[in-house]
């Protein structure tokens, strides 16, 4: 079991490939400059972003038809204009499709082992874990899956290869596709909204697919083996294959983008071919964008200066960033034993200049944390109280990371509790569990 699914990517070494600054590297250059918090607090106050109804297109929306979606709505296209945009009309306060949710990594385990196995390192999430989140006042889930899974061949049909599954050879869970649409109509029978995060990936994927994996080699978002318009045709099929599932509240673009060829500006050019193409095909599913770097809310303004020059034309943009708190943010914790520090706002700190970045471009209330999470130990619930309620005073969705489908699993982020040999939960709630069931 890996905590962030493969590619053999542990956020506290020196990345996957290339040269650039990694989470933990980014970290340590916080540390020792005051720039990014300067930056951050220089921004002047901006509107409020658009409104949107994903109802429309077969979309899921709320009981009153929001989507709670932002979105920049300049009209300089794919011009790398760096300035603000205008305040958009139809204004909303914030993101009202989903407020507290969990990642469930179905798809996403160990996508270095292809086409991976049911039971393995492929997951089939058990039902109980949907109603369990359900009864806990959740209401969402983060769907993780890895591109390759999907779409073994650039520019080719979804669900090609047959996940392995020896005990059961006509599983019909075989099929990623159908694996992802059994878990979508597990959260619509939850009440639960989803957000399709298929391509957890972190800028990077798989190639050499023909017929097996023997050859496969991984290469980078931009580089001429993975152009960005592959990127765009696939994100255009998970919206035609999933997109109209009236569980689905989202999709997430991209998991941590980070170390392209062309950097932070080539993930803005991918980012805005996607969202292109997607509105040629469904105008109304809410996009979401995280940010370069490995999406980090405490370095998001430096690493993304052109990030909010987006432009979608149905203003259904969500701005999605990560966030730990252990001393290099990368969420590993020392596998559990890293001592918290003393300072108990740290959480908040580290938000401050991802919802600097939401004001001063007029996003607030757009904001989302897709990954955060804590050892469940005493001292790191002041912390993560902290946060949770700083991030529900400014209006920012979270989603923390995340639910284990193995039983018992001994991951110190596991959000789902102790249970007995059948499935019967025992054991306590999650402190984030417990703070989130509080709201």
């Amino acid at each position: 079991m890996t905590d962030h699914g493969g590619y053999n990517i542990d956020k506290s070494d020196a990345g996957a490939s290339g040269n650039g600054l990694n989470r933990r590297s980014l970290l340590g250059w916080l540390s020792t400059t005051a720039f990014v918090m300067a930056a951050a607090c220089s921004g002047g106050s901006g509107g409020s972003a658009a409104d949107a109804d994903p109802s429309s297109d077969g979309q899921a929306g709320d009981s009153s038809g929001n989507a709670g979606a932002g979105t920049n709505t300049s009209t300089g296209g794919d011009t790398g204009n760096t300035t603000s945009p205008a305040t958009p009309t139809g204004q909303q306060t914030s993101i009202s499709l989903f407020k507290y949710g969990v990642a469930l990594t179905t798809l996403e385990g160990s996508p270095d082992s292809l086409p991976g196995q049911l039971g393995g390192s492929v997951f089939v999430t058990p039902d109980n874990h949907f109603s369990y989140y359900k009864s806990k006042g959740l209401d969402h889930i983060r769907l993780e899956g890895a591109w390759e899974r999907l779409q073994p061949s650039l520019y080719g049909a979804l669900g090609e290869q047959l996940l392995d599954s020896p005990g059961n050879p006509n599983d019909p869970l075989r099929n990623p596709v159908a694996l992802v649409k059994y878990d979508l109509d597990r959260a619509k029978s939850n009440n639960l909204k989803v957000i399709l995060d298929l391509c957890h990936n972190y800028g990077r994927r798989y190639i050499g697919y023909n017929g097996s994996w023997a050859n496969k080699t991984q290469v980078a978002l931009g580089s001429a083996q993975l152009p960005i318009d592959a990127f765009a045709d696939y994100c255009v099929k998970i919206v035609q294959a999933f997109g109209s599932h009236p569980a689905v509240a989202a999709i997430d673009l991209m998991n941590e983008p980070h170390d392209m060829p062309t950097g932070a500006t080539g993930w803005r050019q991918a980012a805005q071919a996607a969202i292109t193409a997607i509105r040629k095909v469904n105008t109304k599913i809410p996009i979401m964008v995280e940010g370069y770097n490995w999406a980090s809310a405490q370095v998001w303004p430096n690493v993304n200066p052109d990030l909010h020059t987006l432009s979608d034309p149905n203003n259904a943009i969500i701005w999605s960033a990560h966030l730990y708190f252990d001393s290099d943010g990368s969420g590993t914790y020392n596998n559990g034993t890293q001592v918290a520090t003393a300072d108990q706002n740290i959480g908040v700190e580290r938000l401050a200049p991802f919802l600097s970045w939401l004001k001063q471009h007029g996003f607030s209330g757009y904001g989302h944390v897709g990954e955060f999470g804590a050892p469940d130990q005493t001292q790191w619930q002041n912390i993560v109280k902290n946060f949770i309620v700083n991030a529900k005073s400014n209006g920012i969705a979270l989603t923390a990371h995340q639910d284990i489908p193995y039983l018992n699993d001994p991951y110190q982020m596991n959000l789902f509790p102790t249970t007995t040999s059948s499935g019967v939960i025992t054991g306590a709630d999650h402190f984030i569990i417990k703070q989130f069931s509080a709201l």
